[in-house]
């Protein structure tokens, strides 16, 4: 095997001069060189082929210009600006210790020089020595937490501590630094989730709001099912929190009486009992079951407000996706051609390098590459048509150019699919709302009901066969899951001010007649004076403080069914209660931008302290169990297929340690709450893009 060098270099004798090294690289003749790495394979360079690659230059940088010098070596000198025999302007650095050193400062000429002149200037030398530069002490425990942090943080595994080139780097940063083990580094974990578990303990006996639950069950990969059960409340400060509360290993069997006495258990280990407010889930049988009997088990604590009337809230987005589902069983022919065509262009190269150069010659707007959905995510295929309408002209061109392709859609077919497209956008984006978990969404529910209600009463009449027959079917679905709007989310409106009693009356009458519509206005009337009496014969107090709210809510509205809601007032009775009082008041204007709805109830507190009461629980309220799916999303990255030897306490500890201290990830949020499509990218949900209240 072949020397780097020339022969006549000696590996084991001194060194050579770098003019020499230069003078022998250089009069190397071209050649193949193969070089031998240790643990790795042999590869072969073709000096030849090296010499002819150009070397790249670095630009110049205008000299009357600030030039963005990262090296700290110019930290140490001044610059000037003069002109050169040739007329041109030329930056000049001087060291600012010794004042006689000058270099052209220039990205092109690098910053060697500088650097070699302070390792000999004397000026500089002194100068460090009078300055020498802070040393903190090393502490090898705050190390150790900083470690712990970073992989409950990143969710490394704990074997990164053995990792023998990190144990070399962090050996050069500081060689005070004592390796430690995989059982050292979960000590240290488990610590500081012991010390947070203590402090929520307390955060939640001392928070004067009720705890509204989500609860749900996963399966790992190691076929282990987790029950997670998340907490949600208003603190006292008036700021929504959420945190996952438990992660517990639920070993089988599980059914309703199961899921019951493990739930029960865990409030119990909170002490809970008697603060609980609701509880969200999905409409499983066994969670019906587990609901039933936690309700009537809290209810011998008397604290369950009206008996539990309000306890069990279903998962909208759940319902809303069974909705959708049934429709897409009945889907138009036009949408599964459009399928059709996205699996013919994505399973070839050739095929898709062709659509890429239609799209070129169609002078399509279209960026980016079409998405495969998922025939059981209906979310997925609103993405698909939604990306395959705007390459509609491309797609159109290669049906032309590809003769093999029997899966061109017409012009009518297309008004179809494009139909289809905007039919499910609002399904979409309501999903999108109702998963939000940093903002109040009980105040979300009426309005977007009431407006998926509309969307279906009039696809119903729509001309297309294969619409009506999709509209038909998911209006059954609607029937028979919210033919009766929750009664405790109607009141979440009430507590919005911008909307109030007048609202609910206006979106029911665009539903229903005149007579059905006071039965249902009384209803949700007398349930609201139901509840107030219910907090003002409560001896619970509520401690308001005067520091800043910090919860960020933003104002969604779902249809422009509602453009026609100019709001005004609207009298549901004689003035003398708090309750009427609040309801007759003028509404707050929707068009506020910097409107929070918490922030106003927290300024309220003194005028209506027992609806301050009111809203600080009702608000609270999740309708999706978004939560429990962000939690299995943090769990699948605890516990893998590389990881599968972790103990399940340890697994609640990583997951439970990491909410309380970073929250939710929100892409992650999204993600689980739509299980979007094979090939989704973040940049194709577009929020920006939902409606709002002028829409």
């Amino acid at each position: 095997m072949e020397n780097f060098y020339e022969p006549d270099f000696d590996p084991d004798g001194p060194p050579l001069q770098e003019e020499q090294q230069l003078e022998n690289v250089g009069s190397t003749t071209a050649r193949s060189v193969t070089i031998d790495m240790p643990h790795a394979r042999s590869f072969t360079i073709d000096a030849q082929h090296a010499e002819s690659q150009p070397a790249k230059k670095c630009k110049s940088v205008d000299p009357t210009k600030e030039w963005k010098r990262r090296s700290p070596f110019w930290d140490h000198y001044s610059f000037s600006t003069v002109k050169g025999k040739d007329g041109k302007l030329v930056r000049y650095a001087t060291c600012i210790h010794c004042h006689v050193a000058k270099y052209k400062a220039d990205p092109r000429y690098g910053t060697s020089n500088a650097k070699k002149h302070l390792d000999q200037c004397d000026a500089y030398q002194a100068y460090l020595a009078a300055n020498p530069l802070p040393t903190p002490e090393f502490d090898q425990k705050v190390f150790c937490r900083m470690f712990a942090d970073a992989i409950m943080y990143h969710s490394y595994p704990l074997s990164i501590v053995e990792h023998v080139k990190l144990r070399e780097m962090l050996t050069y940063l500081n060689p005070k630094v004592r390796h430690i083990t995989r059982n050292t580094i979960l000590k240290y974990c488990l610590l500081e989730h012991k010390r947070l578990k203590s402090m929520l303990h307390e955060i939640l006996a001392d928070v004067n709001s009720r705890i509204c639950f989500t609860c749900d069950c996963w399966s790992a990969c190691t076929s282990r099912g987790f029950l997670t059960l998340t907490a949600h409340f208003i603190d006292n400060n008036w700021n929504l929190k959420s945190c996952i509360l438990n992660f517990r290993y639920f070993p089988p069997p599980h059914r309703g009486v199961d899921i019951y006495l493990f739930v029960v258990g865990l409030i119990k280990e909170w002490n809970l009992e008697g603060k609980t407010f609701s509880m969200t889930c999905d409409n499983a049988g066994s969670m019906d079951v587990m609901v039933a009997r936690l309700k009537s088990d809290l209810q011998t604590f008397g604290t369950l407000p009206l008996g539990g009337r309000f306890f069990h809230v279903r998962c909208c987005a759940y319902i809303l996706n069974l909705i959708v589902q049934s429709g897409m069983k009945v889907i138009d022919a036009s949408v599964l051609k459009v399928r059709e065509t996205v699996n013919y262009i994505a399973g070839s190269d050739n095929r898709l390098v062709l659509f890429e150069k239609c799209v070129v010659d169609s002078k399509s707007n279209f960026v980016g590459k079409l998405l495969i959905d998922c025939a059981t995510r209906w979310n997925s295929t609103y993405q698909m048509l939604k990306r395959a309408l705007e390459a509609k002209d491309a797609l159109n061109l290669f049906a032309i150019v590809d003769t093999s392709f029997d899966f061109g859609l017409s012009a009518d077919e297309w008004n179809v699919v494009d139909f289809v497209c905007k039919f499910l956008e609002p399904f979409y984006n309501i999903t999108v709302m109702f998963s939000g978990s940093d903002y109040p969404t009980a105040n979300l529910y009426f309005r977007n009901i009431v407006a998926i209600e509309k969307l279906l009463v009039v696809a119903h009449t729509h001309t297309v066969a294969s619409i009506q027959s999709m509209a038909t079917v998911m209006m059954e679905k609607f029937e028979k899951y919210w033919s009766d709007y929750s009664i405790l989310l109607a009141i979440a409106v009430l507590l919005d001010p911008r909307y109030k009693m007048l609202f609910v009356k206006t979106a029911l009458g665009k539903l229903y007649v005149h007579a059905e519509v006071e039965v249902k206005v009384q209803e949700i009337y007398n349930a609201f004076v139901e509840l107030y009496k219910f907090y003002d014969q409560s001896t619970s107090s509520s401690t308001v403080t005067s520091l800043q709210c910090s919860t960020s809510t933003t104002d969604y509205s779902m249809s422009s069914m509602f453009e026609d809601f100019k709001g005004g007032d609207m009298s549901v009775g004689g003035a003398e209660s708090s309750v009427d009082s609040y309801l007759n008041s003028p509404l707050v204007p929707r068009n506020t931008e910097s409107f929070n709805i918490l922030e106003f109830w927290k300024s309220q507190a003194s005028t209506f302290p027992v609806i301050s009461r009111m809203a600080k629980d009702v608000l609270a309220v999740p309708i999706t169990s978004v939560a429990s799916e962000s939690s299995f999303s943090m769990g699948g990255r605890v516990l893998t297929k590389y990881r599968s030897a972790l103990r399940t306490d340890n697994v609640e500890a990583f997951v439970t340690t990491q909410n309380w201290l970073y929250g939710y990830l929100k892409d992650d949020e999204v993600q689980e709450c739509f299980e979007v499509m094979k090939e989704v990218q973040p940049d194709d949900i577009d929020f920006d893009s939902l409606p709002t209240e002028e829409q």
